[in-house]
């Protein structure tokens, strides 16, 4: 939001910019550069800037690309994260302090913004360049044993919920790659305790166990020793691309807004690729492609080389998607529960058929999946000048998945220039 401070003392007046979701955040509008691009004036080196980091470890690696050139124009700098990243953000040199929520409060700073809306305040530096740097303990001996392609595994996401359900890779479905490469020194990536799985397995004996990681600066060491890091949407796949390993990123149908509809490539990191699911849930097609671009590696000179084919998407933008019958098929399986309710319906409201949503654990990731075409089986039709509408429906969608960054997009249409939800802005 835009504003004018008026210091009635002086009469001075500024243009400023307002984060009504931060009413802390207040930075200093330049008015002779484009609207989204925001500077914070030499005067402001008097102040202190607390960088609010409590997002999941993914994102914290993904947006401290932009902490150094915003700090560099405060005198004091607190980042409030959480301790098992303390040590690999010292590792990055930067005079800032870490803090606690407790010791924030405390002590409130002058000027306040989320590490996730820093974006907003200065365009990306590093232009997909690796940015992360760490403290490896024995560098000179890993080069000097290297013998063999080194290939990390990462199947499951750490944290709960639907948006984790969707993107975890069963680790069954790697036994085919795994048998048929012998050649490579598998190692898994798998932090916590999904990594137990690989006892599960006979043919995962050959996959070297994540040796013990105590914090984020571990794991990122785990990962620099990598050539190639496979990874579902998890906080490997940030750290390999900040560090500059090159990455395969596994992508389920919805993913996170950050990697766009379609494409194979990403601006975030250079060295990361995307594999997409073609339907929510049908990982086998995704897996295939992984072991053919194995099955090639010999050919390029890095994993980076070889094509990656984009999907194709299966309507044109502007395209309007049919709604289907309460039974007809979507990207994900459309519970029964669901189909009962629609012949159920009858005058159903839409505030009813969220709260339904967020309150079966069977309708959540189909809600996810597909949630106009699902509400159109209610007979709930919302159009795209209904606001009020479209952001319950958001807001639902971010209480069924756990995060607002899960969001697929509410639908296509001519009149709104293309998607309409969270993923317009990719």
């Amino acid at each position: 939001m835009d504003v004018d401070i008026e210091r009635l003392s002086t009469g001075e007046r500024e243009s400023m910019l307002w984060d009504v979701n931060s009413p802390c955040s207040l930075a200093r509008r330049n008015n002779e550069h484009a609207p989204t691009i925001f500077t914070i004036r030499p005067e402001l080196q008097e102040r202190d800037l607390l960088i609010l980091a409590d997002q999941g470890i993914g994102d914290i690696v993904q947006q401290w690309r932009y902490v150094p050139q915003l700090a560099a124009q405060f005198g004091r700098v607190r980042v409030q994260c959480r301790p098992e990243l303390h040590r690999l953000l010292r590792q990055q040199g930067l005079p800032a302090e870490l803090v606690s929520a407790e010791q924030a409060r405390a002590e409130p700073a002058k000027v306040q913004v989320s590490l996730m809306r820093m974006g907003a305040l200065d365009p990306d530096p590093t232009g997909g360049q690796p940015y992360l740097k760490i403290v490896d303990p024995a560098p000179a001996a890993r080069g000097s044993e290297r013998r063999r392609l080194r290939v990390g595994l990462n199947w499951s996401a750490r944290s709960a919920g639907a948006a984790s359900e969707l993107r975890s890779v069963p680790l069954a479905l790697f036994e085919g790659p795994v048998r048929a490469h012998p050649e490579i020194s598998w190692v898994s990536l798998q932090w916590g305790s999904a990594g137990d799985e690989l006892r599960e397995y006979a043919w995962a004996d050959v996959i070297e166990p994540l040796r013990e990681i105590a914090d984020v600066a571990d794991l990122a060491c785990a990962i620099a020793e990598l050539d190639l890091l496979v990874s579902i949407d998890s906080a490997p796949a940030h750290i390999a691309g900040a560090l500059g390993v090159p990455v395969w990123n596994l992508l389920s149908r919805p993913c996170s807004w950050r990697w766009g509809l379609d494409a194979a490539t990403t601006p975030l990191y250079r060295d990361m690729r995307l594999l997409r699911q073609q339907r929510q849930g049908e990982w086998d097609a995704v897996i295939g492609q992984f072991e053919s671009l194995l099955d090639r590696l010999g050919e390029a000179s890095s994993p980076l080389d070889l094509a990656f084919e984009p999907p194709q998407r299966a309507a044109q933008p502007g395209a309007r998607q049919p709604v289907p019958d309460a039974g007809a098929r979507l990207d994900a399986p459309v519970p029964s529960a669901w189909n009962d309710a629609a012949r159920q319906s009858g005058g159903m409201r839409l505030e009813d058929a969220l709260r339904m949503c967020r309150q079966q654990p069977g309708l959540r990731t189909a809600f996810v999946s597909a949630p106009m075409e699902l509400l159109a089986s209610l007979g709930i039709e919302v159009s795209g000048e209904d606001y009020e509408g479209l952001a319950e429906i958001f807001k639902a969608m971010v209480d069924c998945h756990g995060g607002f960054s899960w969001c697929t997009p509410l639908f296509r249409d001519d009149t709104l220039h293309g998607w309409a939800g969270n993923d317009a802005a990719s």
